[in-house]
């Protein structure tokens, strides 16, 4: 008796600590070790008689998150505004109608206006904006960033007075 009490004893320690051991299957929602799958480039051009330019890096995560990067060059003390749209630079027209989620007949911008904070160039002209935007973008699909001085109207990428098409690569 005194062994069968011993042998259930080591066995239902041994239960717990097989019990104890991090399930595989986890949730994992810490997304900032997530790695980078693609990396996207873009320079924005002015457009006459704009003289503002800026340069793009948006680094894709797994997990439906990406970092971006904007650095901006332009007049001193200015205030921007920019977005990124879906077709590339060559396409001015906003999206409308039924269509206008899709980018079928326009622009469309990947994510909300809280993902590309307007800024304020410095008085060397110049600023760095950061930002963290949720989506995916697809390697087979033209994007654009575009730059406009700011207003009080929402920027639906027509008439931007910068331009730039977005570059993919796979992360290495």
């Amino acid at each position: 008796m005194h062994r069968t009490t011993s042998a259930l004893l080591i066995l239902g320690v041994a239960a717990l600590a097989a019990c104890s051991k991090p399930n595989p299957a986890e949730v994992v929602d810490d997304t900032s070790t997530f790695p980078i799958v693609a990396r996207w480039t873009a320079t924005s051009a002015p457009i006459a008689p704009a003289t503002v330019t800026g340069v793009l890096s948006f680094d894709q995560h797994l997990g439906y998150r990406s970092d971006v990067t904007f650095t901006v060059t332009g007049p001193a003390n200015t205030a921007f505004q920019w977005r990124i749209f879906k077709r590339d630079c060559t396409v001015n027209v906003a999206a409308t109608g039924p269509t206008a989620f899709t980018g079928v007949n326009g622009v469309t911008p990947i994510a909300t206006t809280q993902s590309f904070p307007d800024f304020t160039l410095d008085a060397a002209g110049k600023a760095t904006v950061k930002s963290q935007v949720s989506g995916w973008l697809d390697s087979l699909t033209q994007y654009s960033v575009r730059i406009r001085a700011t207003a009080t109207t929402t920027f639906n990428g027509v008439n931007p007075a910068a331009c730039g098409n977005l570059n993919y690569a796979p992360a290495n």
